[in-house]
């Protein structure tokens, strides 16, 4: 049986109007309130300073032929001419392009192809690895744009000054209307299981659905997900239609190293009081196990949105009780960036952590219809476990590249390649990504299944367990585990603490590897291809 509905209306977007006119209109709507907020720079932006800068950078961009159809590359991390950037390519009528810079510059270099981009903002910080490593395997020379005066390229600080414009011209500018289900104001890269770069082409319709998903009220977000990631584009827009401060920390680095900083988040939460906050669960996680973490002020914090990677109950009530006093603040994200986010964030209260719902990301959005099929394509009934394919308002237009689909429309059944289920009162659980499944003797075994109760001894603070391959079972289930500081913990011991707790298949046979940390991205997620790859090099080299 099919569960939701398409239905979803927001009395803050005109669905006949694009993302770009909404943008400029909000802008001037918000003028001297506080808009962009650089916790690394201790920097803060007005909407109405937003408004001005990025007018003369979109007339900068026109001129260069920038308008509807055009792609626009941004390779940066989070900071405020980034972000001033994107919207300016959005008043010009064209799309960004946020770039994952976290890359191998050889894969940076295939997106950039991808993305047929004929202009590229660089940051200060990534134009010389762009100059060094990335230019050379292009498939054509690209415009770029970077933020200081620069004798190659163009700046923002040179187009500032040259382009000086009155108030009147800047209060008479405006933009070109779009079909806002056509425009596409967002190309997002996603990986697939085919190992080619996936640009997701979202409309401006998606991106402001996307944005109203993530409301919860005029409280600031705090937003730790780097500008490549669906999360850190919806709060953005979010924050637009709010009218509300968006507040990014940035990385700061212990001097002389290139080891991030743990305490300059703490230090910002402290100091910008941000009320909700968009967090992968890694990032979280890694806060709680710092020493005097129950020293720093994180009451401001009100709604805590945590995604990326499956999230047990034990997990929500460690970080409530280590970071937020016992305070039941944390939500389950869930989506796609083809598909947007599926449940509606912080429309309803936490469950309880003892409650099974705990364990749910909630219902779905409005605007949001799935179901549970077999193998087969066949539908399921409440708590049986299966695919979840969703209908989405919020679904992509298509992907840019010319080996996958091109067009996709709210009628169409996406598969997510996610395994769930829903219960009696339409609230959906995830399992795993299916093709994480460990397959024991023709058995599929949910690696989340042996997580949870890997969790649930006392030493234990992160853990991902996967498949260990073996000539006769296939693989054999073994866990990576993150031990608390100074535990005394045995791998033998674990393995009987599994053992007590699981029926024979989920055993741990392939055993249990104790390490200071497990892979992450650079915002976080927890990186399961990479913890299979060590462990069949380990595997290969024994």
């Amino acid at each position: 049986m099919a569960i939701g509905t398409m239905q979803e209306d927001d009395e803050r977007i005109d669905y006949s109007q694009d993302l770009p006119t909404l943008v400029l209109h909000n802008l001037r709507k918000f003028r001297d309130k506080t808009f962009l907020v650089d916790g690394l720079r201790d920097t803060k932006k007005t909407f109405k300073e937003v408004h001005d800068d990025a007018i003369v950078y979109s007339l900068a961009l026109k001129k260069l032929g920038v308008g509807d159809g055009s792609y626009v590359a941004l390779l940066s991390e989070s900071q405020a001419n980034a972000y001033t950037f994107k919207i300016a390519v959005w008043l010009a009528g064209g799309c960004v392009c946020p770039l994952n810079f976290h890359l191998m510059p050889g894969e940076i270099s295939k997106t950039i192809n991808i993305s047929t981009a004929d202009i590229i903002y660089c940051s200060t910080e990534q134009l010389p690895i762009y100059e060094e490593k990335i230019k050379q395997n292009l498939d054509k020379p690209l415009r770029v744009i970077t933020d200081e005066r620069h004798d190659q390229y163009s700046s923002l600080e040179v187009i500032k000054k040259e382009q000086k414009l009155s108030q009147n011209e800047l209060s008479s500018f405006s933009t070109i209307s779009h079909d806002p289900r056509e425009h596409i104001t967002y190309l997002l890269f996603t990986s697939g299981t085919t190992g080619v770069p996936k640009g997701v082409k979202l409309s401006s319709i998606a991106s402001l659905l996307n944005g109203c998903r993530v409301s919860s009220g005029k409280t600031s977000t705090l937003a730790t997900s780097p500008l490549y990631w669906i999360s850190n584009s919806s709060i953005f827009v979010n924050s637009i239609l709010e009218g509300i401060e968006f507040i990014f920390p940035g990385v700061k680095y212990l001097p002389g190293t290139q080891k991030e900083d743990p305490y300059h988040l703490l230090e910002c939460i402290q100091k910008y009081k941000p009320g909700k906050w968009m967090a992968g669960i890694a990032t979280a996680l890694d806060l709680c196990v710092l020493p005097n973490v129950k020293n720093y002020d994180l009451s401001s914090l009100t709604h805590i949105s945590a995604g990326g990677s499956l999230i047990l109950p034990s997990q929500k009530k460690f970080m409530c009780d280590t970071l937020f006093h016992g305070r039941n603040i944390i939500q389950e994200r869930y989506g796609t960036t083809e598909n947007g986010f599926l449940n509606r964030q912080w429309s309803f209260p936490p469950p309880d952590f003892d409650s099974p719902k705990s364990a749910s990301f909630g219902p779905l959005s409005p605007g949001v219809i799935a179901k549970i099929v077999d193998d087969s394509g066949n539908e399921l009934g409440p708590n049986q476990v299966g695919e979840i394919v969703v209908k989405s308002n919020c679904i992509m237009n298509g992907y840019i590249n010319k080996e996958f689909t091109e067009k996709y429309t709210p009628d169409d059944w996406y598969p997510l390649g996610d395994l769930g289920y829903y219960d009696e009162d339409g609230w959906f659980y995830f399992k795993a990504r299916a093709k994480e499944l460990i397959k024991y003797r023709g058995i599929q075994l949910m690696p989340a299944d042996v997580e949870k109760v890997l969790l649930q001894h006392p030493d234990v603070v992160e853990v991902c367990v996967t498949g260990k391959p073996h000539p006769v079972v296939g693989e054999e289930p073994t866990a990576f585990v993150v031990k608390k500081e100074n535990s005394s913990l045995t791998e033998d011991e674990l393995v009987a603490f599994v053992a007590e707790r699981v029926d024979d298949s989920k055993q741990l046979r392939g055993g249990v590897i104790f390490t200071e940390s497990l892979p992450k991205s650079g915002a976080g997620k927890l990186l399961r291809k990479n913890v299979k790859d060590i462990l069949l090099k380990m595997y290969a080299d024994s």
